[in-house]
């Protein structure tokens, strides 16, 4: 059976999309997660036999960014600007849209450069979920004409807002990286303020963020930040995948990074009231309502979501995680997954 549904023949050969590609082939595969864990499975929900509610009472619905969601799960940024990338997006934004969830979107940089690759991020245009992100990477929102790449962005895609996506360790790695990161959170903070009331948040790609960092990007303006805790996919052995020399350099930080539930927990402690997005290896509702009870705002799942889509199957697999969700939640002893707390953990 084909992977893929037949290339649309208007989606013309792009430059770049050999690398995306790429990613997409290694990033479904095996062998591209952390080698250390999330430090979710240190982290146990209260069992309550005795939920005194009924289950379909329990609300998963909460507002984020200035939308309304059926549930505080978003779709995390995958890809775009390949001919395959425009059949996944599609059933990505189909089950974001079906289940009321956010979607990011991925990197826009060569949305930027050829403005004609719009079907490959956005192919449905009328099936719109409640929160749809932009996205762009820290080397293209730094010095001159960032802000400018970052409305122009937005405006193409019909965005809700911007997620700027930090890859410092995979830049370094990646043959072709641009892993000249000064002045990226001057670049953030203007394209805040730029954007503005349009959120902007700010996330990393899977290594974790720390805590002083979370702090400066609280003091930037951000509007949430997304710690993609170390656990899940591992960019760094992605790219080594991709070239016998950037594998031998990867290999070493096969376990680096700060783990999902340490960064969620880092994150609230370091900036009060500013909203934390958990990611970073994230497969199911069960561990959703460990990161939301450690004090996330939402979660945010990627490769999953991503197998899922390439077999056809992106709404039932959201369906199911919101399904487990809500049953955590009821389980846990909580009236709806916005009260989900440290009180609800072992």
């Amino acid at each position: 059976m084909a992977l893929f549904e037949p290339v649309d023949p208007q989606f013309p050969a792009v430059a770049g999309a050999e690398r995306k590609a790429e990613h997409l082939d290694i990033a479904a595969g095996a062998g591209v997660e952390h080698h250390a864990g999330t430090g979710l499975d240190e982290v146990r929900l209260r069992h309550r036999a005795l939920p005194e509610r009924d289950l379909s009472a329990v609300s998963l619905r909460c507002r984020l960014l200035g939308a309304t969601l059926q549930a505080p799960v978003l779709i995390s940024a995958m890809t775009g600007g390949t001919p395959e990338a425009a059949i996944i997006n599609r059933r990505l934004t189909l089950a974001a849209a079906e289940h009321g969830i956010g979607l990011t979107l991925g990197s826009g940089r060569q949305l930027l450069d050829d403005p004609d690759l719009l079907r490959t991020y956005r192919p449905s245009p009328g099936e719109r979920p409640p929160l749809l992100l932009a996205n762009l990477g820290a080397a293209q929102v730094r010095g001159p004409g960032g802000v400018q790449r970052a409305e122009r962005l937005l405006q193409l895609l019909e965005a809700d807002g911007l997620s700027i996506h930090l890859n410092p360790l995979q830049e370094a790695v990646q043959p072709e990286g641009e892993p000249d990161f000064s002045g990226v959170l001057e670049g953030i903070a203007a394209a805040a303020a730029h954007l503005a009331p349009r959120p902007v948040v700010v996330k990393e790609v899977g290594f974790g963020m720390d805590a002083q960092d979370v702090r400066l990007l609280h003091r930037a303006g951000v509007a949430a930040v997304d710690v993609a805790g170390g656990g899940g996919t591992n960019w760094a052995l992605i790219e080594g995948r991709r070239d016998p020399a950037a594998g031998a350099v990867a290999a070493a930080f096969a376990d680096w990074g700060v783990p999902t539930a340490v960064a969620v927990r880092e994150a609230v402690r370091a900036a009060p009231g500013l909203p934390v997005i958990a990611s970073g290896g994230l497969h199911d509702g069960v561990q959703a309502a460990k990161c939301l009870a450690l004090g996330a705002r939402a979660v945010a799942l990627a490769r999953p979501l991503l197998v899922a889509a390439r077999a056809n199957r992106a709404g039932a697999a959201v369906d199911t995680v919101l399904r487990q969700l809500r049953i955590a939640v009821w389980a846990a002893g909580a009236a709806d997954s916005a009260a989900l707390g440290p009180e609800h953990l072992r």
